[in-house]
């Protein structure tokens, strides 16, 4: 069970028993801590972002695992231009919604220690607003956007 991309945390619930590894992705996004429970216990994991975590034991009928990858908000830039990059919120890509044709890349200047911080909005609708500019994922997106900007960080 998950509210997936509106939550981070997912449920699965063990149908059978016996022992086997149960493999789970640690994405690449997941830099904010990856937390594991198994029946309401936490688990001490070492997740590496980008590889999968293996949890190996005798599982019994109903066990459960809940699983929390905190979101984050991360800059990921252009190659050959750096201060041009794309705003996303854990796996989620943000768009800057626009009024109308651009001719130029949308500027936005963001928190240079923490970009979050120049981010407002509700995680759980995934609306958010930064430098005056309001985003939503790019899949929800319609119209005129922006998902490539102009970063100045201060």
């Amino acid at each position: 069970m998950t509210d997936f991309p509106y939550g981070d945390v997912t449920r699965i619930a063990v149908k059978g028993s016996g022992r086997f590894d149960v493999k789970i992705r640690v994405p690449r996004w997941a830099t904010h801590g990856f937390f594991v429970k198994v029946n309401g216990r936490a688990e001490p994991v070492k997740a590496v972002p980008g590889t999968y975590l293996t949890l190996a034991r005798t599982w019994s009928d109903k066990d459960t695992i809940e699983v929390r990858m905190p979101f984050g908000f991360e800059l990921s830039a252009v190659v050959d231009q750096p201060n041009v990059a794309s705003i996303f919120y854990g796996p989620v890509l943000l768009a800057a919604e626009e009024t109308g044709p651009r001719t130029d890349w949308r500027p936005v200047t963001l928190d240079a220690h923490d970009i979050g911080k120049s981010i407002t909005g509700d995680p759980a609708t995934l609306r958010f607003s930064a430098d005056g500019v309001a985003f939503r994922p790019f899949y929800e997106s319609y119209g005129r956007y922006s998902v490539y900007l102009h970063v100045t960080l201060k």
